[in-house]
């Protein structure tokens, strides 16, 4: 197959992801780490955060999240925190050093991000969106026809 989509959509993630490991890098910090720190700064005001939040919006499974939540708790970069009404969940906090960090791995993902928008241009939404819908497609393993 000359043009497989698969092949390219998974150039342009290992391209994403260098280019995030290298600039989490120049932190002291790993690709995975910043995306973390991220999403955490940017929803913490909405809900309490857990592992699992993480295991979902990252798609990564159980032992992969705890290895990295341990890490990162480790580096003192994140604190869990029983919730109130629950001490068996443990609530994932930023803190102070992840918390001064996430203004410049915030800017950084914005810069990105408008670096495929302009690459994309009118483009950006449907492609998005076309990349959404093969996300959820495809989380859901399916069965391999017979002819395989």
């Amino acid at each position: 197959m000359e043009d497989s989509l698969g092949v390219m959509i998974k150039k342009a993630h290992n391209a994403l992801s260098r280019d995030s490991d290298h600039y989490a890098k120049t932190l002291g910090l790993t690709g995975m780490q910043i995306s973390v720190i991220n999403f955490i700064a940017n929803n913490e005001q909405h809900h309490d955060l857990f592992q699992r939040d993480l295991e979902l919006e990252f798609n990564i499974r159980k032992a992969t999240c705890s290895s990295l939540v341990s890490k990162m708790v480790a580096d003192d970069l994140l604190v869990r925190a029983p919730v109130k009404d629950d001490g068996r969940y443990k609530r994932l906090l930023l803190t102070p050093k992840a918390r001064q960090l996430a203004t410049q791995i915030e800017a950084f993902f914005e810069a990105s991000e408008q670096r495929m928008a302009t690459i994309l241009g009118a483009e950006t939404h449907l492609t998005y969106e076309g990349l959404r819908q093969i996300a959820v497609a495809f989380t859901t393993p399916t069965r391999a026809p017979e002819s395989w």
